[in-house]
Order: C-alpha cells, then structure tokens, then sequence
C-alpha cells in the first residue's frame, strides 16, 4: 500500500513536468537565435589563447570562423549585414599570428570584397593597403587590390592615386614594370593625362634597360595613343612607328577602362 502510494506521487511528478516542458516548447517554438552581427575581436596578446596557445593553430580556427560568420544553424547572413570595422579588427589579429599567409588578405579582397555596399569598402581598403606595403614575397598584390577597390567601389580616385604612389616605390626587384606604372593609370582616369605621360617619360628614361621590348612598346603606345592627340603624337619623336589616329586623346576619360 505504501509503495501504492509512492508510485501515485512519482506519476503524478512526472506529468507536471511533462505539461512544464510542453507548455514552455509551445512558448519557445517561435523563437530564433539572433545573430549579433561579428563578434569583437581579441586582444593579439591572447589571440593564440583561440588555439590552446598554439598561434598557427589559432589562426586557422579563427580563419574558418571568419570565413563563416553569420553562416550558422542553418542561417544565412548577407555580407551586407556584416560590421567591416570589428572585420577589420579580426583581419588585423590574423595578420599578427600569421603575418605571411595569403588566406585572409585573399577572403578581404575577393570574398568579403564582393559586398554591393561602397559604404562597407574603406576597412577594406586600410587592410590591403596594410598587408599590401610590406615588399616582402607578393604582398605588393594586394595593394593593387586596394586600388582597385578604391577606385572602381569607392570611386576615390585621391585615395587611389595615393595607395598607386605607394606600390610605385616598392622596393621588391621582383615586381612587373606595370607596377610602376600605376600612378600613370589613375592620373589618366582623372583627367590628368600631361601628369601621367609625364611620368611614364620619367619611367622609360630610368628604368628602359632592364625592361624588355614588349614592355617598352606598351608604354609607348598608351603615351601616344592614349595620352596624346594626334597633333602632339604626330610632333613626337618617341611616338614614330606608332598607330596614331586622328581624334585620339581628345576625351578625359579615353582609355578609363582599358588597364
């Protein structure tokens, strides 16, 4: 009888707890995680404490979680959404426990560089231009991905001339002629065509011996077809055996596009 009696108030237990656990899934069943947006990043001192203390280990962890923010339980975030300032921080914290890898500079230029938001592009832009000044290996890459940016997302074309002046004066001797050449690109989509002839002149006077054939031919022919007019090509030497045409060089813009 006592066992009875027991066993009632075990039932009767274990119903009020069911009804408590049906009643509160019926109030919880509508209810979602939020994502709040990207998670501050860490102080680089501690930043290995992401990898049991092991910095290689850390950043590819915190590579994999930046690659994946907002993309969790099912859920799908709009790069639009994200905070490219706290991105940026995170970029920062990559590039000091791995200052030689190419993976998050490449997810900052080709990945998160895709977002239609200009209003998202400067962190971009400072991170690339961060990463893309050390001369060391490619890094020089992506400060023309910053140049880039600047210039086709944040139509900045100052902001453009300065980080193009930047990789101009690169110290690796492994870099393309085209390299220095930049500048001359960007002063021509401004407008600035005597300015960027002016220094492409500069370039085949100092550098033309240790450029090849092909490279000489280039040049010459965007300075005579593409930042001249005819009038101008035609009285120039430097511009004999070139194809120059009547109403070249006549529009600002001509060329914009072209490099």
């Amino acid at each position: 009888m006592p066992n009875s009696h027991l066993d009632k108030k075990i039932q009767l237990l274990l119903a009020i707890t069911l009804c408590m656990n049906l009643a509160y899934w019926f109030s919880v069943r509508n209810v979602q995680a939020r994502w709040a947006n990207v998670p501050p990043a860490p102080e680089k001192e501690y930043a290995a404490l992401y990898g049991l203390g092991d910095p290689s280990f850390a950043f590819r962890i915190n590579g994999i979680m930046i690659q994946n923010f907002g993309d969790t339980g099912g859920r799908y975030t709009s790069l639009k959404e994200y905070n490219y300032n706290t991105l940026r921080e995170w970029f920062m914290v990559q590039d000091y426990l791995d200052p030689h890898s190419n993976f998050i500079p490449y997810l900052a230029a080709n990945y998160f560089g895709g977002v239609e938001d200009a209003s998202k592009y400067e962190p971009l832009v400072d991170y690339l231009e961060y990463v893309g000044s050390r001369d060391e290996g490619q890094d020089w890459r992506w400060l023309v991905q910053a140049i880039h940016l600047a210039r086709y997302r944040l139509k900045d074309m100052d902001r453009a001339l300065s980080l193009a002046n930047t990789l101009a004066v690169t110290t690796n001797p492994d870099v393309p002629a085209w390299v220095r050449q930049m500048p001359s690109f960007v002063l021509s989509a401004k407008g600035e065509k005597e300015a960027a002839y002016a220094l492409l002149l500069e370039i085949l006077k100092t550098d033309s011996a240790n450029m090849h054939p092909a490279e000489i031919y280039d040049m010459k022919y965007r300075m005579c077809t593409k930042l001249q007019t005819y009038e101008q090509a035609l009285n120039n030497p430097l511009c004999a055996g070139m194809p120059i045409k009547k109403g070249q060089g006549e529009s600002k813009t001509e060329g914009r596009d072209e490099e």
